[in-house]
């Protein structure tokens, strides 16, 4: 499907409302699907769930300015997909980047949007720069070695990811969170971080005026995604909820609370 000049992979499944879905970065529609933990076709009876690989990811076509990879422009791609399916009105979620890809639609779009699910948010504000110096080290890294090649570097500490609860709790799929990366190529991979390196979430003045529904999904223990983000997305979303996972078994209610707010909500 060509979206915004380049060729998107975009797979549609269920019946009903729409969700527009967005993955983390260096991830995939396949990454998600191996590391398991969404099972979305229990969603499939609520809503018509849009999933899609973003830009320079999965089986997505690339482009190569950092600015591309930028939250505010791949929101841009993020509508571009509801408008080519011809949505108008829709739910609109995703994970870490997808998460942040979210917010920046509503901020373009607040009309369009139904409500968001706002899944592991990114660091953000006062946490941004360490993570901002990580993504600047992973462009040269990337850029010189691949995808292929970092990808097994990253997978000697998948906690650097991921939650220990959450890669002990997945020991034999842990793995497929490097899928979408091992894909991407070197000057793709450069692009992409230093476009990640250079955005960061909207002011918070500016997110107050957000007032659409919100489901906010964190855990526990893992950096690039500290609580202090989503706790204070929470505090200043004027309709938000907020659910913290503080291990395995917890974080497998987060299919019914998607699907719980997606019924609640349409």
């Amino acid at each position: 499907m060509n979206i915004n000049g380049l060729e998107f992979n975009v797979e549609i499944n269920g019946e009903g409302v729409p969700l527009v879905w967005g993955h983390g970065l260096t991830a995939s529609i396949e990454s998600e699907n191996l590391l398991d933990i969404f099972d979305w076709h229990k969603l499939e009876t609520e809503a018509r769930l849009v999933r899609y690989d973003a830009r320079g990811h999965g089986k997505t076509e690339a482009s190569f300015s950092p600015n591309d990879y930028c939250w505010n422009n791949l929101a841009n791609d993020m509508l571009a997909v509801a408008n080519a399916l011809e949505i108008d009105k829709f739910f609109a979620g995703g994970q870490s980047m997808g998460c942040a890809t979210t917010i920046y639609s509503a901020m373009l779009a607040p009309h369009r949007i139904k409500g968001m699910i706002l899944m592991n948010p990114p660091t953000a504000w006062d946490t941004r720069a360490e993570q901002v110096n990580f993504y600047h080290k992973l462009a040269k890294l990337g850029g010189l070695l691949g995808g292929r090649i970092l990808a097994k570097l990253m997978a000697r500490n998948p906690e650097r990811l991921l939650p220990k609860w959450l890669v002990e709790a997945k020991k034999e799929r842990v793995n497929g969170v490097f899928a979408g990366l091992k894909l991407i190529k070197r000057r793709t991979l450069l692009s992409l971080f230093k476009g990640a390196a250079l955005t960061d979430l909207p002011a918070k003045e500016e997110l107050m005026s957000i007032d659409i529904p919100v489901l906010i999904l964190a855990w526990t223990g893992d950096p690039s995604h500290p609580l202090e983000t989503a706790t204070e997305l929470h505090r200043v979303l004027p309709n938000s909820t907020l659910h913290i996972a503080e291990g395995y078994s917890e974080l497998q209610h987060w299919p019914k609370l998607i699907r719980d707010f997606v019924a609640k909500t349409k």
